[in-house]
């Protein structure tokens, strides 16, 4: 499955939401970019990025590049 954001992911406080190359939007803390949707991360991102899977409550990390042309990315919770 691929990852959806909903408006719910969109969601900002001043200037702190951002968009991704890919259109993802996520927020910047430090080198950190920290993303939320539905469905496994695919996308490309900069590695250590987290995502949080909304629907299953699962965290994930980003292993790759930032130039990878898509993101290989590991659970880091099992619940």
């Amino acid at each position: 499955m691929a990852t959806v954001q909903a408006d719910v992911d969109k969601k900002k406080v001043g200037m702190l939401g951002e968009r991704d190359a890919g259109g993802f939007v996520y927020t910047a803390i430090g080198a950190i970019h920290m993303y939320s949707g539905t469905g496994v991360p695919s996308h490309a991102a900069r590695k250590s990025s987290l995502y949080v899977n909304r629907a299953t409550g699962k965290l994930h990390v980003c292993v790759t590049a930032d130039t990878a042309a898509t993101g290989s990315w590991e659970i880091v919770t099992s619940s």
